[in-house]
């Protein structure tokens, strides 16, 4: 079964832009936001930003989880180093899904609308997950901890998400919802991050097996 967050062998080669793809979240996560609020007043601005941003948060994770895995399988000098900037795309989704949370809460904060148990709840435990995450993207965590309990953190804060957005995408295509293409467009795409990085496992596998031993004549 292949991880939802491998920890394949990382590309070297190029410098990294992990503060510019990290901006690149928090200007798209505030343009989104100040969009919505402009839109819409009181509590369905607050729901449409979070809704906005969740969707823009869905597309850094699974650029996140596919970036270095892609890197791998297409030997060409630009994707190899896009393939380093998976760190960026994780500081980026950290931030999108940061401020998602934070216009879920805020009519709550604000006091215009009744409080949410379920809704506080997910927060709670999202905002802990997605801190994980965060951590352990930091050089420090693996020294810490060492690298088999990072790898596992990794791993649950990734599955966590996948399954969190794979579950919202379903309960809008199946549930009674408002029709929106967006839903199925983000489990296709949720599908595909699960399919390249299978594919980079089994590629990867296939070239650690020794060669054929060659009979001699």
């Amino acid at each position: 079964m292949v991880a939802v967050d491998g920890t394949g062998g990382a590309i070297h080669g190029t410098k990294a832009h992990t503060g510019e793809i990290g901006l690149l979240g928090i200007l798209g996560s505030a343009l989104l936001v100040a969009s919505s609020l402009e839109a819409a007043i009181g509590v369905t601005g607050w729901q449409l930003a979070a809704e906005l941003v969740s969707r823009f948060s869905l597309l850094l994770f699974v650029i996140a989880m596919t970036v270095e895995p892609v890197g791998r399988l297409i030997p060409l000098r630009t994707v190899r180093a896009l393939g380093r900037e998976r760190a960026g795309f994780i500081l980026a989704f950290g931030f999108s899904a940061t401020t998602s949370l934070a216009c879920l809460s805020a009519p709550y904060a604000l006091k215009i609308a009744a409080l949410s148990g379920p809704v506080i709840a997910y927060c709670g435990v999202t905002g802990f997950v997605l801190s994980t995450m965060l951590a352990s993207g930091h050089p420090a965590t693996i020294r810490i901890l060492g690298r088999p309990a990072w790898r596992a953190m990794r791993r649950v804060a990734a599955a966590y998400f996948w399954v969190a957005f794979t579950l919202i995408g379903l309960d809008h295509v199946i549930g009674p919802h408002r029709p929106d293409n967006w839903y199925g467009s983000s489990l296709l795409l949720l599908v595909a991050a699960v399919l390249i990085r299978f594919s980079d496992a089994l590629v990867t596998h296939l070239r650690r097996l020794p060669p054929p031993p060659v009979k001699a004549l």
